[in-house]
Protein backbone atom coordinates (compact mmCIF):
# COMPACT_ATOMS: atom_id res chain seq x y z
CA UNK A 1 0.00 0.00 0.00
CA UNK A 2 0.96 3.74 -0.09
CA UNK A 3 1.57 6.00 2.78
CA UNK A 4 3.25 9.39 3.99
CA UNK A 5 6.20 7.51 5.78
CA UNK A 6 8.18 9.74 8.23
CA UNK A 7 11.68 8.59 8.65
CA UNK A 8 13.06 11.46 10.89
CA UNK A 9 11.64 14.45 12.23
CA UNK A 10 11.94 17.68 10.12
CA UNK A 11 10.35 20.03 7.48
CA UNK A 12 7.94 19.01 4.28
CA UNK A 13 10.63 17.16 2.90
CA UNK A 14 10.33 14.72 5.40
CA UNK A 15 7.04 13.17 4.29
CA UNK A 16 7.36 10.30 2.02
CA UNK A 17 5.11 9.18 -0.22
CA UNK A 18 6.36 5.57 -0.26
CA UNK A 19 5.14 2.06 -0.71
CA UNK A 20 4.85 -0.19 2.75
CA UNK A 21 3.69 -3.34 3.91
CA UNK A 22 0.04 -3.56 4.31
CA UNK A 23 -1.34 -4.28 7.93
CA UNK A 24 -3.05 -7.85 8.85
CA UNK A 25 -5.95 -7.91 11.17
CA UNK A 26 -5.14 -10.38 14.04
CA UNK A 27 -7.17 -11.53 16.76
CA UNK A 28 -9.97 -8.66 17.45
CA UNK A 29 -8.53 -6.51 14.69
CA UNK A 30 -9.97 -4.91 11.55
CA UNK A 31 -8.35 -2.71 8.80
CA UNK A 32 -9.95 0.03 7.18
CA UNK A 33 -9.54 0.94 3.58
CA UNK A 34 -9.11 4.62 3.92
CA UNK A 35 -11.23 6.94 1.91
CA UNK A 36 -10.12 10.34 3.79
CA UNK A 37 -7.76 11.42 6.14
CA UNK A 38 -7.41 14.64 8.18
CA UNK A 39 -4.98 16.76 8.96
CA UNK A 40 -4.21 17.87 12.96
CA UNK A 41 -2.11 20.09 14.27
CA UNK A 42 -0.53 17.53 16.24
CA UNK A 43 0.46 16.07 13.22
CA UNK A 44 2.74 19.52 12.31
CA UNK A 45 4.44 18.92 15.69
CA UNK A 46 4.93 15.54 15.41
CA UNK A 47 6.68 15.94 12.29
CA UNK A 48 8.74 18.48 13.34
CA UNK A 49 9.41 16.62 16.86
CA UNK A 50 7.56 18.71 19.36
CA UNK A 51 4.82 16.42 20.22
CA UNK A 52 6.88 15.50 23.43
CA UNK A 53 6.26 11.67 22.36
CA UNK A 54 9.33 10.00 20.87
CA UNK A 55 8.47 8.17 18.03
CA UNK A 56 10.04 4.49 16.50
CA UNK A 57 11.07 5.43 12.83
CA UNK A 58 10.01 4.39 9.71
CA UNK A 59 6.49 6.48 11.96
CA UNK A 60 2.95 6.34 9.88
CA UNK A 61 1.00 9.41 11.46
CA UNK A 62 -2.43 10.54 11.52
CA UNK A 63 -4.89 11.12 14.11
CA UNK A 64 -8.48 11.07 11.94
CA UNK A 65 -9.46 8.68 9.04
CA UNK A 66 -12.57 7.46 7.69
CA UNK A 67 -12.97 4.65 5.40
CA UNK A 68 -14.39 1.08 4.86
CA UNK A 69 -14.02 -1.99 7.00
CA UNK A 70 -11.53 -3.89 4.53
CA UNK A 71 -10.43 -7.11 6.63
CA UNK A 72 -11.65 -8.47 10.19
CA UNK A 73 -9.46 -10.72 12.19
CA UNK A 74 -10.67 -13.96 14.28
CA UNK A 75 -12.88 -12.98 16.93
CA UNK A 76 -14.13 -10.09 15.43
CA UNK A 77 -17.86 -9.86 16.39
CA UNK A 78 -19.07 -5.99 15.58
CA UNK A 79 -17.82 -5.60 12.65
CA UNK A 80 -18.28 -6.72 8.65
CA UNK A 81 -16.12 -6.27 5.49
CA UNK A 82 -17.59 -2.97 3.61
CA UNK A 83 -19.08 -1.21 7.14
CA UNK A 84 -18.61 2.49 7.28
CA UNK A 85 -16.11 3.01 9.83
CA UNK A 86 -13.55 5.43 12.05
CA UNK A 87 -11.67 5.02 14.50
CA UNK A 88 -11.54 6.79 17.67
CA UNK A 89 -7.89 8.50 17.91
CA UNK A 90 -7.34 7.51 22.10
CA UNK A 91 -6.89 3.36 21.90
CA UNK A 92 -8.30 2.40 24.78
CA UNK A 93 -7.40 -0.40 26.82
CA UNK A 94 -10.94 -1.07 27.66
CA UNK A 95 -9.61 -2.82 31.10
CA UNK A 96 -8.11 0.07 33.41
CA UNK A 97 -10.29 1.91 36.05
CA UNK A 98 -10.70 4.68 33.89
CA UNK A 99 -12.03 2.83 31.27
CA UNK A 100 -14.44 1.01 33.88
CA UNK A 101 -15.64 3.98 34.88
CA UNK A 102 -16.45 5.22 30.89
CA UNK A 103 -13.59 7.62 31.10
CA UNK A 104 -11.97 6.27 28.43
CA UNK A 105 -10.65 9.15 27.19
CA UNK A 106 -8.03 9.04 30.32
CA UNK A 107 -7.35 5.49 29.80
CA UNK A 108 -4.43 4.45 31.67
CA UNK A 109 -2.65 2.53 29.21
CA UNK A 110 -4.09 4.29 25.92
CA UNK A 111 -2.04 4.17 22.80
CA UNK A 112 -3.09 6.96 20.42
CA UNK A 113 -3.58 6.65 16.76
CA UNK A 114 -0.53 8.35 14.47
CA UNK A 115 1.24 9.20 17.22
CA UNK A 116 2.51 5.67 19.20
CA UNK A 117 1.01 3.67 16.46
CA UNK A 118 0.67 3.73 12.94
CA UNK A 119 -1.97 6.37 11.75
CA UNK A 120 -4.44 7.50 9.05
CA UNK A 121 -1.58 8.79 6.23
CA UNK A 122 -2.32 5.51 5.00
CA UNK A 123 -4.48 3.35 2.25
CA UNK A 124 -5.15 0.97 5.34
CA UNK A 125 -5.07 1.33 8.98
CA UNK A 126 -5.47 -1.54 11.36
CA UNK A 127 -6.96 -0.74 14.99
CA UNK A 128 -9.02 -3.09 17.51
CA UNK A 129 -12.25 -3.77 16.43
CA UNK A 130 -13.16 -1.90 19.84
CA UNK A 131 -11.63 1.20 18.86
CA UNK A 132 -13.94 2.28 15.98
CA UNK A 133 -16.94 3.88 15.22
CA UNK A 134 -19.68 4.00 12.53
CA UNK A 135 -20.07 6.37 9.80
CA UNK A 136 -23.69 7.24 9.16
CA UNK A 137 -24.98 6.59 5.45
CA UNK A 138 -25.29 10.43 5.35
CA UNK A 139 -22.51 11.51 6.35
CA UNK A 140 -19.68 11.55 4.17
CA UNK A 141 -16.00 10.50 4.52
CA UNK A 142 -14.54 13.68 4.17
CA UNK A 143 -16.98 15.32 6.43
CA UNK A 144 -16.45 12.33 8.91
CA UNK A 145 -12.72 13.22 8.97
CA UNK A 146 -13.47 17.04 9.14
CA UNK A 147 -15.94 17.36 11.32
CA UNK A 148 -15.72 15.01 13.97
CA UNK A 149 -12.56 15.24 16.12
CA UNK A 150 -13.38 19.25 16.12
CA UNK A 151 -16.68 18.59 17.26
CA UNK A 152 -15.85 15.92 19.64
CA UNK A 153 -13.22 18.41 20.87
CA UNK A 154 -15.26 20.93 21.09
CA UNK A 155 -18.41 19.04 22.76
CA UNK A 156 -16.34 18.04 25.49
CA UNK A 157 -14.80 21.07 26.62
CA UNK A 158 -18.15 23.07 26.33
CA UNK A 159 -20.67 20.59 26.88
CA UNK A 160 -19.42 17.95 29.31
CA UNK A 161 -16.42 20.34 31.08
CA UNK A 162 -17.56 23.70 30.32
CA UNK A 163 -21.38 22.70 31.57
CA UNK A 164 -22.55 25.46 28.76
CA UNK A 165 -25.75 26.59 29.20
CA UNK A 166 -28.81 27.94 26.91
CA UNK A 167 -28.62 31.95 27.45
CA UNK A 168 -24.77 32.40 28.29
CA UNK A 169 -21.86 33.89 26.44
CA UNK A 170 -19.35 32.20 25.42
CA UNK A 171 -15.61 33.40 24.49
CA UNK A 172 -14.14 31.00 21.25
CA UNK A 173 -10.74 31.76 20.38
CA UNK A 174 -9.46 31.49 16.97
CA UNK A 175 -12.46 30.40 14.97
CA UNK A 176 -10.98 29.94 12.22
CA UNK A 177 -9.22 26.92 13.17
CA UNK A 178 -10.80 23.61 13.45
CA UNK A 179 -11.78 23.36 16.86
CA UNK A 180 -12.49 26.87 16.95
CA UNK A 181 -15.28 26.75 13.84
CA UNK A 182 -17.01 23.37 15.50
CA UNK A 183 -16.82 25.24 18.99
CA UNK A 184 -18.94 28.31 17.56
CA UNK A 185 -21.67 25.64 16.19
CA UNK A 186 -21.98 23.96 18.94
CA UNK A 187 -22.23 27.14 21.58
CA UNK A 188 -25.09 27.97 18.82
CA UNK A 189 -26.96 24.68 19.23
CA UNK A 190 -26.82 25.08 22.99
CA UNK A 191 -28.23 28.45 22.69
CA UNK A 192 -25.58 30.23 23.78
CA UNK A 193 -24.52 33.84 22.16
CA UNK A 194 -21.21 33.72 21.01
CA UNK A 195 -18.34 35.73 20.68
CA UNK A 196 -15.29 34.32 18.22
CA UNK A 197 -12.13 35.69 18.04
CA UNK A 198 -9.79 35.61 14.48
CA UNK A 199 -6.58 36.47 13.43
CA UNK A 200 -7.83 38.22 10.32
CA UNK A 201 -10.63 40.72 9.52
CA UNK A 202 -10.74 38.12 6.03
CA UNK A 203 -12.28 35.78 8.60
CA UNK A 204 -15.10 37.70 10.38
CA UNK A 205 -17.78 36.75 7.59
CA UNK A 206 -17.09 33.34 7.66
CA UNK A 207 -16.93 33.25 11.64
CA UNK A 208 -20.43 35.11 11.50
CA UNK A 209 -21.77 32.33 8.80
CA UNK A 210 -21.08 30.20 11.62
CA UNK A 211 -23.21 31.40 14.04
CA UNK A 212 -20.95 33.85 15.99
CA UNK A 213 -22.78 37.13 16.93
CA UNK A 214 -19.60 39.16 17.03
CA UNK A 215 -16.00 38.67 15.93
CA UNK A 216 -12.79 40.05 17.62
CA UNK A 217 -9.64 40.55 15.72
CA UNK A 218 -7.15 39.48 18.65
CA UNK A 219 -3.71 40.71 16.21
CA UNK A 220 -5.27 44.10 16.71
CA UNK A 221 -7.65 44.33 19.13
CA UNK A 222 -7.36 44.35 23.11
CA UNK A 223 -10.01 41.11 23.36
CA UNK A 224 -10.64 41.69 27.28
CA UNK A 225 -11.73 45.24 26.67
CA UNK A 226 -13.77 44.35 23.37
CA UNK A 227 -15.20 41.67 25.39
CA UNK A 228 -16.07 44.31 28.15
CA UNK A 229 -18.03 46.76 25.65
CA UNK A 230 -19.74 43.80 24.24
CA UNK A 231 -21.43 42.84 27.02
CA UNK A 232 -22.00 45.92 29.06
CA UNK A 233 -19.15 44.94 31.52
CA UNK A 234 -20.09 41.92 32.22
CA UNK A 235 -17.88 39.27 30.68
CA UNK A 236 -18.15 36.04 29.33
CA UNK A 237 -20.04 32.97 31.47
CA UNK A 238 -17.49 30.56 29.82
CA UNK A 239 -14.43 30.73 27.44
CA UNK A 240 -13.29 28.22 25.12
CA UNK A 241 -9.00 28.27 24.24
CA UNK A 242 -7.60 25.93 21.90
CA UNK A 243 -4.14 28.02 21.63
CA UNK A 244 -3.00 28.81 25.07
CA UNK A 245 -0.09 31.40 25.12
CA UNK A 246 -1.51 35.49 25.07
CA UNK A 247 -5.22 33.87 23.95
CA UNK A 248 -5.37 32.29 27.68
CA UNK A 249 -4.53 35.52 28.99
CA UNK A 250 -7.47 37.16 26.61
CA UNK A 251 -9.69 34.36 28.08
CA UNK A 252 -9.02 35.26 31.83
CA UNK A 253 -9.11 39.03 30.99
CA UNK A 254 -12.48 38.69 29.55
CA UNK A 255 -14.30 36.02 31.90
CA UNK A 256 -17.13 37.68 33.96
CA UNK A 257 -17.06 36.75 37.83
CA UNK A 258 -17.54 33.03 38.74
CA UNK A 259 -16.51 32.05 34.53
CA UNK A 260 -15.16 28.81 33.49
CA UNK A 261 -12.42 28.41 31.30
CA UNK A 262 -11.64 25.33 29.58
CA UNK A 263 -8.55 25.18 27.68
CA UNK A 264 -8.09 22.21 25.01
CA UNK A 265 -4.64 23.29 23.14
CA UNK A 266 -1.63 25.15 23.72
CA UNK A 267 0.02 26.05 20.24
CA UNK A 268 0.33 29.57 20.81
CA UNK A 269 2.42 28.97 24.08
CA UNK A 270 2.69 25.98 26.17
CA UNK A 271 4.13 28.11 29.63
CA UNK A 272 1.51 30.65 30.65
CA UNK A 273 2.21 32.91 33.48
CA UNK A 274 -1.49 33.60 35.08
CA UNK A 275 -2.41 36.62 37.49
CA UNK A 276 -3.41 34.46 40.31
CA UNK A 277 -5.14 37.29 41.99
CA UNK A 278 -7.47 37.94 39.20
CA UNK A 279 -8.02 33.93 39.00
CA UNK A 280 -9.39 33.61 42.16
CA UNK A 281 -10.85 37.30 43.05
CA UNK A 282 -12.96 36.67 39.98
CA UNK A 283 -13.82 33.04 41.35
CA UNK A 284 -12.88 31.64 38.09
CA UNK A 285 -12.58 28.04 37.25
CA UNK A 286 -9.61 26.66 34.64
CA UNK A 287 -10.05 22.97 33.20
CA UNK A 288 -8.01 21.29 30.65
CA UNK A 289 -9.69 18.35 28.30
CA UNK A 290 -8.95 17.72 24.94
CA UNK A 291 -9.67 13.84 24.44
CA UNK A 292 -13.14 12.67 23.92
CA UNK A 293 -14.93 9.39 24.19
CA UNK A 294 -15.90 6.97 21.62
CA UNK A 295 -19.68 8.06 22.96
CA UNK A 296 -19.30 12.05 22.09
CA UNK A 297 -17.74 10.85 18.67
CA UNK A 298 -20.84 8.74 18.05
CA UNK A 299 -23.40 11.85 18.98
CA UNK A 300 -21.37 14.60 16.55
CA UNK A 301 -21.45 12.24 13.72
CA UNK A 302 -25.02 11.58 14.55
CA UNK A 303 -25.93 15.61 14.01
CA UNK A 304 -23.22 16.09 11.33
CA UNK A 305 -25.64 13.78 9.45
CA UNK A 306 -28.47 15.45 10.70
CA UNK A 307 -26.97 18.74 9.07
CA UNK A 308 -27.23 20.24 12.48
CA UNK A 309 -23.29 20.46 12.74
CA UNK A 310 -21.39 21.61 9.29
CA UNK A 311 -17.74 20.35 8.68
CA UNK A 312 -15.99 23.40 7.24
CA UNK A 313 -13.49 22.29 4.99
CA UNK A 314 -10.70 24.54 3.73
CA UNK A 315 -8.87 22.53 1.35
CA UNK A 316 -8.62 18.99 -0.18
CA UNK A 317 -5.32 17.48 -1.33
CA UNK A 318 -4.08 13.95 -2.11
CA UNK A 319 -2.48 12.11 0.58
CA UNK A 320 0.75 12.31 -2.03
CA UNK A 321 1.04 15.87 -1.18
CA UNK A 322 0.85 15.82 2.29
CA UNK A 323 3.57 18.28 1.90
CA UNK A 324 1.80 21.36 0.68
CA UNK A 325 -1.24 20.52 3.63
CA UNK A 326 1.54 20.53 5.85
CA UNK A 327 2.43 23.79 4.64
CA UNK A 328 -0.46 25.71 4.77
CA UNK A 329 -1.61 24.35 8.27
CA UNK A 330 0.96 26.51 9.63
CA UNK A 331 0.88 29.26 7.28
CA UNK A 332 -1.90 30.04 9.25
CA UNK A 333 -4.00 31.46 6.43
CA UNK A 334 -7.04 28.56 6.30
CA UNK A 335 -10.69 28.26 7.63
CA UNK A 336 -11.84 24.97 8.69
CA UNK A 337 -9.40 21.76 7.97
CA UNK A 338 -7.78 20.21 5.08
CA UNK A 339 -8.51 16.62 4.05
CA UNK A 340 -6.71 14.11 2.21
CA UNK A 341 -7.69 11.78 -0.36
CA UNK A 342 -5.19 8.54 -0.07
CA UNK A 343 -6.04 7.04 -3.60
CA UNK A 344 -4.98 10.17 -5.41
Amino acid sequence: MKAIVLRAYGDFDRLLWEDVAPPCAGFGEIVIRNHAAGLNHCDTDLRRGLFGVAQAFPHVMGVDCAGTVAEVGPGVTAWRVGDRVMPHFVLACGACRNCLRGAENICLKAEILGITTWGGYAQFTKVAQHHVVRVPDALSFEDAVAGTIPFATAWEALIDVGRLRAGETVLVSAAGSGVGSAGVQIAKLAGARVIATTGSAEKFAAARALGADAVVNYNTDDVPAAVQRLTDGMGVDLALDMVGGARLHDAIGAAALGARIVSVGAHGGERVEIDMIELFRKHLSLHGCGRSTRAIFGEVTGLMAAGKLLPVIHARFPLAEAAAAHRLMESRSFFGRMVMDPWQ
